[in-house]
């Protein structure tokens, strides 16, 4: 108890005018684990208990990432006369609303063609979905300090760590004791409703004015640095709606290589697992639900022990360990033909993610220039859906020549790689 207690204080005192925008950071990121323990966790379930093919898979897995590389310069001309905080919480109105077709769509068409309906809504919610994607981690770095970012990154990973886990239970629940299409629909209305209360805290958020951070004599000279390029972010966001190609000039791009490399080695099964869960592994709902309980559980112990290890070993090391436990446990779940041995992929995977959650974020977030963190992060974005889009694309087919158990432990290898990479980079 001690130990948790100790997380959520923060290391120094909290000033009162970024308390009510952190509590609103965290009861969004806190609902948002509801839409991520029912919608994001099963909609694949879903599909492939539906039928789905690798190939319809790797489309809802690489749509998402088409749009985001087709979009992403367009966007920012679009929001050019912006704030950040407008755009972050008008696009995540506008995506989550999609949600809401979910809810009727077991009882209301043939299992193929909720398939492509679900490609097609996923396709056309990520369009609004490229703003925030963007534009978030600018606005999170708006409105909160430096001195402050490593306890509130902790802070939301175990709030979403706690609702994912319950969402993912609930879930488990419904479907198992409902029939088949209202136990989705339960599943689906669960994630719309964290989806929804999650974009109200968006809007709650107010990003302090330059004027009212001046006032207070113990802000250090970095955070006023930053809260005057938040209130200049209008004029900003014009430079990145066209391709800045000196960013890849720069110190950045060895960043943006490892970006692509890291989410790569994560992303590349995403368009097999579900069918090797369901077809070779036979998991029923109610194992995954609580594998993926199981899973939470880990992450939330882990995002206590995240500000402890960032200063022991930096975000980027801690990010590569992390990656590191998610080839070992990647290795556990190929195997996972038990009960057991998938809740022990479950168990230690928790623990390896959230060092990469929290590690990832950090260290894009130390590289970026304060006065030209768009362009910065517009490029970042496009790093990593191309590593979602080649996966989605590539896997698929590669698995159909060398099998989906090999397609596994070829990841399993990558990801060691781009770990150890990481750390001789370091």
């Amino acid at each position: 108890m001690y130990a948790i207690r100790r997380f959520f204080r923060p290391t120094q005192p909290v000033p009162p005018e970024y308390r009510r925008n952190f509590l609103h950071l965290y009861f969004d990121i806190a609902w948002w684990g509801l839409l991520n323990g029912s919608v994001l966790v099963f909609l694949a379930i879903y599909a492939s208990r539906l039928g789905a093919s690798t190939f319809q898979l790797g489309l809802l897995t690489a749509s998402p990432a088409l749009v985001n590389l087709l979009f992403t310069f367009p966007a920012g001309s679009f929001t050019s006369k912006w704030t950040t905080a407008k755009a972050v919480r008008w696009s995540a109105l506008v995506m989550r609303l999609f949600y809401l077709f979910l809810i009727p769509l077991p009882i209301l068409l043939p299992g193929d063609t909720q398939i492509w309906v679900i490609i097609s809504l996923t396709l056309l919610m990520n369009i609004p979905g490229v703003i925030i994607a963007v534009q978030f981690n600018a606005f999170f770095a708006e409105v909160t300090p430096p001195e402050y970012r490593g306890h509130v990154v902790g802070i939301r990973n175990a709030l979403f760590a706690i609702t994912t886990m319950l969402a993912a239970l609930a879930s488990g629940l419904a479907l198992d004791k409902l029939p088949f299409a209202n136990g989705y629909q339960v599943v689906f209305a669960i994630g719309f409703l964290g989806a929804m209360m999650s974009t109200v805290h968006l809007f709650l958020i107010k990003p302090p004015a330059a004027e009212t951070l001046s006032a207070l004599p113990e802000t250090s000279e970095a955070v006023k640095r930053e809260v005057e390029a938040a209130d200049r972010a209008p004029v900003r966001a014009s430079r990145w709606g066209a391709l800045r190609m000196d960013v890849l000039r720069g110190p950045f791009a060895t960043i943006l290589w490892i970006t692509f490399l890291f989410q790569t080695s994560l992303f590349f099964i995403g368009p097999v697992v579900p069918r090797y869960q369901v077809d070779e592994l036979r998991l029923t709902d109610a194992t995954i639900s609580q594998g993926s309980a199981v899973f939470w559980v880990m992450y939330f112990v882990g995002s206590l022990q995240v500000r402890r290890l960032a200063q022991r070993w930096g975000f980027k090391r801690m990010t590569a360990y992390g990656l590191l436990i998610a080839s070992l446990t990647l290795t556990i779940f190929t195997f996972s033909y038990e009960k057991w041995i998938y809740l022990t992929h479950q168990f230690i995977g928790g623990f390896g993610f959230a060092l990469m959650s929290a590690g990832m974020i950090n260290y894009i977030l130390e590289k970026v220039p304060v006065d030209d963190r768009f362009s910065h992060l517009a490029w970042y974005n496009l790093a990593l859906n191309a590593s979602i889009l080649l996966s989605g694309l590539l896997a698929p087919p590669i698995a159909g020549v060398i099998g989906i158990m090999a397609t596994l432990l070829v990841s399993v290898g990558l990801r060691a790689i781009v770990a150890l990479f990481m750390l001789k980079r370091g």
